[in-house]
């Protein structure tokens, strides 16, 4: 019994042990999201106000808006591309203003160099919190003012502001604390590193097509690396500012942040110009190459130091072994995702000629299936509108250059009626009518009903009135009035198009076959543009060794645009794409003055000239130095030694007193 009894306690010990270590984990387990729990109840609330314009899914009588060359020097207007709601007017800052507004941001500067990180750490905790639970509000306002679908602007507004405040949080004082650097041969002695020091006021001038995500990853980065910033926002996407400036705001007083450290400048040229020169201490521009040769020549007056993140026309390269099933959404989220107003769209598909064929074909098929409408309560939609005027009759004069030269279109290539579902044209059809149905009983009844004004049409007045004279609301077939242009893939695109080489910007796949990998590098690098890159191949070493000869910043293997999600990783191209980086390590210590430092390693041992070298030199002074450098630097142990013997000659004198002595004869003969 006592031998059963001995079994049985060993059989139950180890389940008693594994009981308690189950206990133990749980209770671990508890306290780990009790302490997270307190550590989130202790990053404050934002209480932002929002108007009832940027909480309304739909308009009700908002006024249609026409774009026009003639603007009003002193605002300006703005509108929802995807519907042309007139939206209102925003301030036309004058250079007076701008230069003011830095001068205020220069003064915050100066207190917030000396914050700790724990405090800028807050304030992107405070962002981040209030960004998660307020997405669908940040998302509708960005939809509105720039035309893109909800989920466009969840995955290019949301997801990747979250993964940059989440990387700054996480390791952005690793990447600004002093960095310890070898002091070199000579130098033993020393003790060096690189300490980044905040460059003061930092000037970010941002593009329309992510208004969000735009203004928020310069602030981000540039408070972080304890600088204030002044964004200029374009002024096609000047709406939003309004709310999206009231969440900064609010977080910089949460934040404790002194007032001034983030501001904004809504204008037209001339205020970007005022930013560039109005004395900031380091410009970062992202936009077209064309105004950024502008920027940097404004900034070379004060010799002001710019990071240019310029155009793209980006290779997606699309090898045989390549998975087609994976290949092929990817590829319509590269071209089409927020209209390919992208700086890293993917614009040149060059694909394999074994499955070049079914390679268009799919691609085709998708394209021809997306619905593309009003973005904001007409239902889910695939493709939005083109949010700067002037886009949709650029991309068409691409297109018809390109067809006028031979190349075919697949899909799209004309801006034509909108592809509403049937069910969502058929709602909207109904709204439409239901005011002409109002005013032809109206008419039966002999009561009289004026025509709406056309300087204040509403969009459904403006359909009302165009179903009653037999037409639509902007003189086509179309059921919207938006800036749309569909999904348009093209093939045969050769050298002596215009699309071959000029950045389109807009929704165009433009597919071009090749049959060896050299010749696929040959088209990809065939470009004056190099900025970001794709490469799929069912071989990882076949995928790398193409993607490492491509002219570009950034490659992605078997994915598209991967980099910008690693915000660990740095952003920016190479030719026409600009130079300078954001993002990742290289892109904060870009907004920081790199100051090098060195200092005596050792309290014992400090840094005295020899007395050889201490004036008035005498002869052995330069042979010392050789001797020195020799012993230091020699390539071999015999050199070396051959340098220690001649630096203790110079110090003994041996040799010395006869060289000095010969020379005197010389002169002596030559007198």
């Amino acid at each position: 019994m006592d031998a059963l009894q001995m079994l049985e306690n060993a059989l139950e010990a180890p389940q008693q042990a594994l009981a308690v270590l189950g206990l133990a984990v749980a209770l671990a387990g508890l306290l780990y999201l009790l302490l997270d729990a307190i550590r989130y109840r202790s990053i404050p609330e934002l209480n932002v106000p929002i108007t009832e314009q940027e909480a309304s899914e739909q308009l009700q009588g908002a006024e249609l808006y026409t774009p026009t060359t003639q603007l009003p020097k002193d605002k300006i207007p703005c509108y929802d591309p995807s519907s042309m709601q007139f939206l209102g007017y925003a301030k036309a800052m004058s250079p007076a203003e701008v230069r003011a507004v830095i001068a205020e941001a220069k003064q915050a500067a100066q207190v917030w160099r000396s914050s700790s990180f724990g405090q800028r750490r807050r304030l992107l905790k405070v962002l981040l919190k209030y960004i998660i639970a307020h997405q669908q509000e940040i998302c509708r306002v960005s939809a509105r003012d720039s035309g893109k679908t909800p989920l466009e602007a969840v995955l290019g507004e949301i997801v990747v502001t979250a993964e940059k405040l989440s990387w700054l949080i996480k390791e952005g004082e690793a990447a600004l604390k002093p960095s310890q650097r070898g002091a070199g041969v000579m130098a033993f002695y020393k003790s060096a590193r690189v300490e980044f020091i905040p460059v003061g006021v930092v000037g970010a001038i941002v593009p329309w097509n992510w208004p969000f995500h735009n203004i928020i990853n310069p602030i981000s980065a540039a408070v972080m690396a304890g600088n204030a910033i002044v964004v200029k926002v374009s002024e096609h996407s000047s709406w939003s500012i309004a709310y999206y400036g009231r969440i900064v705001e609010a977080a910089l007083a949460a934040a404790g942040a002194p007032p001034g450290l983030v501001r904004f400048v809504t204008g037209y040229g001339d205020a970007g110009h005022a930013l560039v020169t109005g004395g900031v201490d380091k410009v970062v521009f992202v936009g077209s190459t064309e105004v950024g040769k502008k920027v940097m020549a404004a900034a070379a007056d004060r010799l002001t130091p710019v990071t240019l993140e310029l155009g793209g026309k980006d290779a997606f390269v699309v090898c045989e072994d390549a998975d087609l099933n994976q290949v092929v959404p990817i590829a319509i989220k590269a071209a089409f995702l927020n209209c390919g107003q992208n700086c890293a769209s993917g614009e040149r598909f060059i694909v394999q000629r074994k499955v070049y064929g079914k390679f268009c074909e799919r691609v085709t098929e998708v394209a021809k299936s997306m619905r593309q409408g009003p973005t904001l309560g007409a239902g889910p939609m695939d493709a939005g509108a083109m949010c700067m005027p002037g886009s949709v009759q650029k991309v068409q004069r691409l297109i018809d250059d390109a067809v006028a030269k031979g190349a075919t279109v697949l899909a799209g290539g004309k801006p034509g009626p909108a592809n509403w579902h049937p069910q969502q044209q058929q709602q909207s059809q109904a709204a439409a009518a239901a005011p002409a149905a109002a005013a032809v009983a109206a008419a039966e009844n002999g009561g009289a009903v004026p025509p709406p004004s056309p300087a204040r049409l509403t969009r459904r007045s403006a359909a009302a009135a165009a179903a009653a004279a037999g037409g639509s609301s902007d003189g086509s077939s179309s059921s919207s009035v938006g800036q749309f242009y569909p999904p348009t893939v093209i093939t045969g695109v050769t050298q002596e198009m215009d699309l071959y080489y000029e950045e389109a910007f807009g929704p165009v796949m433009t597919v071009i076959p090749f049959d060896t990998d050299d010749e696929a590098v040959a088209f990809a690098n065939d470009c004056p543009f190099g900025l970001g890159s794709s490469v799929f191949s069912g071989s990882k070493r076949r995928a790398r060794a193409i993607a490492s000869r491509l002219e570009a910043g950034m490659s992605s293997i078997n994915d598209f645009n991967a980099t910008y999600m690693c915000q660990g990783l740095p952003f920016g191209g190479v030719k026409q794409s600009g130079f300078g980086r954001f993002a990742g390590v290289e892109g904060l210590r870009a907004l920081c003055v790199p100051k090098a430092v060195a200092e005596d390693a050792w309290p014992f041992m400090k840094t005295s000239i020899p007395p050889l070298w201490q004036h008035p030199v005498g002869p052995a002074a330069a042979p010392f130095a050789v001797a020195l450098t020799t012993m230091f630097y020699g390539p071999s142990i015999g050199t070396k030694l051959a340098g220690l013997v001649g630096v203790l000659k110079a110090v003994t004198g041996v040799g010395m007193a006869s060289s000095s002595g010969g020379s005197s004869k010389a002169k002596s003969k030559a007198c």
